[in-house]
């Protein structure tokens, strides 16, 4: 199997887990009061992202991480926060666009880039959506982070290059990304161990090869040449 053909094996449960997450989105909204209702303050305001629990699944660890990370933001909430109109004064396609990137975020983890386009799906204007995003003060930082915490969760083998990539193909730019694999606990070799392994079931089974294989991978030679040893070639 091919490097390309062998990762992309890899990343289709993911993106798997996203259509359905999305589905699934899509569905509650056909469930819910038409779009013109009032949206409640409490619930929007609640959601800048700056104060946000996204899923309660994450939110111990997380909170952690956020409070060691945050001044690296380089994020000035407070000031934000005071300028912004208070919700009755925003036109009805404004509420509607900020509680649906809400309802977005509040799912998944999404870039800005993917996040406009989930708006745009949703037939909400390109001026309302810009305008969502701002408002909701998204820390998109600690998206990435999340982000590459969650594909790290399902244990499918990555490097921390191959990391960066998938969050920069994920529309994330080099900075968020570069932040994102720089603030998550994970451990590399356990990844590289996974990949090893997929390598001697396609035939791979002198040490060396494996090793080059691995750091081919994006792995450095020493979370390689440990890997290789778990896996028993040494």
């Amino acid at each position: 199997m091919s490097h390309a053909s062998r990762y992309l094996a890899r990343l289709a449960p993911i993106f798997l887990l996203f259509i359905m997450m999305s589905c699934t989105k899509q569905n509650q909204e056909g469930n819910t009061v038409d779009s013109s209702s009032k949206v409640s303050s409490e619930s929007i305001e609640s959601s800048s992202v700056d104060s946000k629990e996204i899923n309660p699944e994450k939110s111990s660890a997380d909170s952690k991480e956020m409070s060691k990370n945050s001044i690296s933001t380089g994020k000035e909430s407070s000031s934000e926060e005071t300028t912004k109109p208070p919700l009755e004064s925003l036109s009805e396609n404004q509420v509607q666009a900020i509680q649906t990137a809400k309802d977005y975020l509040d799912t998944m983890h999404l870039s800005q880039t993917e996040l406009s386009q989930m708006l745009s799906v949703e037939n909400i204007d390109s001026e309302d959506a810009k305008f969502a995003l701002e408002y909701l003060s998204i820390d998109w930082n600690q998206e990435a982070r999340k982000k590459a915490k969650e594909y790290c969760k399902h244990k499918i083998g990555f490097s921390k290059e191959k990391l960066k990539a998938q969050l920069l193909f994920d529309h994330f730019t080099e900075e968020e990304a570069d932040f994102a694999v720089s603030h998550i606990n994970v451990n590399w070799i356990e990844h590289a161990e996974i990949v090893a392994k997929e390598y001697m079931e396609d035939g791979v089974s002198s040490k060396e090869d494996l090793i080059d294989a691995l750091m081919n991978e994006g792995f450095t030679k020493k979370e390689a040449e440990k890997a290789t040893v778990k896996v028993g070639l040494k």
